[in-house]
């Protein structure tokens, strides 16, 4: 039984990342009965790719720092009034239907409600109309 629910897990276990680093990382040798990682030995793992990912994380930020600045002028479209327009359009479309579907929601709500109450006060009008076989009893004597 604990050797399938063993495999089991294997099976479920996620793959193990790549590290990001270029020297492969050493890791203990495991022996035939250890399923997995020690925690010591996942946290020392998760401590060197953090390390790995800093250190290249400074050296990019090193390189762009150290090159110059393009920005790169995308160039104005000549018919950019019409696009604004299509633009202006097409929200002014999405803010109606919004609008719309907010009143159709709160009408839905109010129907609701209103449904709600209705079959509370029937159940109070026929709980009131019909007296319990304890209060007939009481009410015979």
């Amino acid at each position: 039984m604990s050797q399938a629910l063993a495999s089991a897990r294997k099976r479920r276990a996620p793959p193990e990342p790549v590290p990001i680093s270029t020297k492969p990382l050493q890791q203990p040798p495991q022996g035939v009965n250890s399923p997995g990682l020690t925690l010591p030995q996942v946290i020392a793992l998760v401590d060197k790719r953090l390390t790995a990912l800093e250190i290249h994380a400074k050296d990019q930020l090193e390189k762009e720092s150290d090159s110059p600045v393009q920005i790169q002028n995308a160039p104005v479209p000549s018919n950019i009034a019409e696009v604004l327009d299509e633009y202006s359009n097409r929200f002014d479309i999405i803010a109606e239907e919004l609008a719309s579907m907010k009143n159709m929601l709160l009408k839905l709500q109010s129907f609701t409600m209103e449904v709600n109450q209705t079959l509370m006060q029937d159940r109070i009008r026929i709980l009131s109309d019909n007296p319990s076989p304890l209060e007939r009893a009481l009410a015979e004597t």
